[in-house]
């Protein structure tokens, strides 16, 4: 079997490839969702060395399972399903840690760009201390949503949850982050009245994904 070129395969074909073990479909996978599963995890983690580990693993699992995707035409719904459960796993991970006290109380390592803007930083940080106050699967819709900008039909796949449980935990989520955003004098320059219009994207994590291009 030949290697696929980068450039010649839909997600349908692609997928096909990936099942049946074709050599050319994993640096071709790779090149075409890894920038989507990095910018997933980092915002859903928040900055940090290991996000690079996580997506490897995401990659490493998907190969393994890629002969259960049963649509082929969901590949990439199908590979943030994997990332979001990574994510997951990697919080839960983190909560027992701080239970056992194994590691400090969850304040953000610093990373490139800090001194560059302070005040931005800060505000990041404060977010994600908010995120560490809500379940898995709020933070998970959250993020998927209000700051990597997905669609709910595809926040629903990745998930495998119905389009109305997601409306549903996203509206309970976005309030309960949302009010508390509002309420920190850090982050309420960064809000507008509607959460479609988040500015968190653009305004501060986006800064952080720079690193990352």
């Amino acid at each position: 079997m030949h290697p696929l070129p980068l450039s010649a395969t839909d997600d349908e074909t692609l997928a096909r490839a990936a099942a049946q073990g074709h050599p050319g479909a994993a640096p071709v996978v790779w090149q075409r969702f890894a920038p989507l599963v990095r910018r997933i995890l980092k915002r859903t983690l928040g900055p940090g060395d290991e996000v690079d580990d996580h997506v490897q693993d995401t990659f490493l699992r998907f190969f393994r399972v890629a002969k259960d995707l049963r649509d082929p035409s969901l590949l990439s719904s199908f590979i943030v399903g994997i990332a979001v459960r990574v994510a997951r796993a990697e919080l839960r991970r983190r909560r027992l840690r701080r239970w056992l006290q194994l590691s400090p109380s969850g304040e953000l390592p610093d990373v490139g760009g800090a001194q560059q803007d302070p005040q931005g930083r800060a505000a990041l940080a404060r977010l994600y201390r908010i995120l560490d106050q809500v379940d898995d699967r709020s933070r998970t819709l959250f993020v998927l949503r209000f700051i990597e900008g997905l669609e709910l039909t595809e926040i629903a796949a990745a998930l495998g949850i119905s389009l109305a449980t997601t409306k549903r935990h996203l509206a309970r989520a976005s309030h309960r982050i949302l009010t508390a955003a509002e309420r920190d004098p850090a982050l309420s320059t960064y809000l507008t009245k509607a959460p479609q219009a988040i500015d968190l994207h653009g305004s501060l994590l986006a800064r952080e994904g720079e690193h990352d291009e």
